[in-house]
C-alpha cells in the first residue's frame, strides 16, 4: 500500500475477528517497530508477545479495574458505556514495554522524555505495518500500569508504553474528522 494511503486507511481497531496472526505476521510488526528512531539509537524498547488467553484475561480485568475507578471517581459519563468486549475478540497482545533511563542527551537539557518519544515512534511504525499487513491494531492504553507489569512479571525499571491488540477487524473502521493543522512560520503566532 502506498504510504500516503496507509497512513490515513490506519484506524484504532475496536472489533477484530478471532482468526490467528501468523508468526511471520507478528515478526514483521515487530520488525517495523525496530527501525524506529531514537535518541543515541538506545532502542528503548522491548516486547511482550501474549496469546494466552487467561493472561490476556488477566489484563481485560486491569483494563475493568480501571474503568471502575475512573466511574467511581465520577470520571466524564462516556466511560460508563466504554465497552472492553474487543479486547477479549484480538488474537494477540503486543505489550509494548521501554527503558525511561535509555533517553539520550536529553536529561542534559530540560528534555526528559527521549524515551518516551522513541517508543511512541516504535508503537506507530508497529501499527501501519499491522495495517499494511490487513491487520487491526488498537494503542491500549486503559488500565492500571503497576496491575499490567505484576501480571506479566514487567521489572520495575522499565515502563509499558501500551498494549497492543491485533487482528483482523471486523468490520470496516470510518476515519474520524481531522482538523486543519496549525502551522507557523517563523515563530509562533497567536
Amino acid at each position: 500500500m502506498e504510504f500516503k494511503e496507509l497512513v490515513k486507511t490506519r484506524r484504532s481497531c475496536r472489533s477484530f475477528e478471532t482468526s490467528d496472526v501468523s508468526e511471520e505476521q507478528i515478526s514483521s510488526i515487530l520488525d517495523a517497530g525496530q527501525w524506529a528512531p531514537s535518541p543515541l539509537n538506545l532502542q528503548p524498547w522491548e516486547y511482550v508477545i501474549v496469546t494466552d488467553k487467561k493472561i490476556q484475561g488477566q489484563i481485560i480485568k486491569a483494563a475493568e479495574d480501571a474503568k471502575q475507578t475512573v466511574i467511581d471517581s465520577d470520571g466524564p459519563g462516556w466511560v460508563n458505556k466504554y465497552g472492553m468486549n474487543f479486547l477479549d475478540e484480538a488474537p494477540v497482545y503486543i505489550v509494548v514495554v521501554f527503558d525511561p533511563s535509555k533517553g539520550g542527551l536529553g536529561g542534559f537539557f530540560s528534555q526528559p522524555h527521549g524515551a518516551l518519544q522513541a517508543v511512541s515512534a516504535c508503537v506507530q511504525n508497529m501499527m501501519l505495518a499491522a495495517a499494511d499487513l490487513g491487520l487491526g491494531s488498537l494503542w491500549f492504553t486503559f488500565f492500571a500500569p503497576d496491575k499490567v507489569k505484576t501480571i506479566l512479571d514487567i521489572p520495575e525499571k522499565l515502563e509499558i508504553a501500551g498494549v497492543i491488540p491485533i487482528g483482523k477487524h471486523r468490520e470496516e473502521i470510518k476515519a474520524p474528522p481531522r482538523k486543519e493543522p496549525k502551522v507557523h512560520k517563523e515563530r509562533y503566532t497567536r
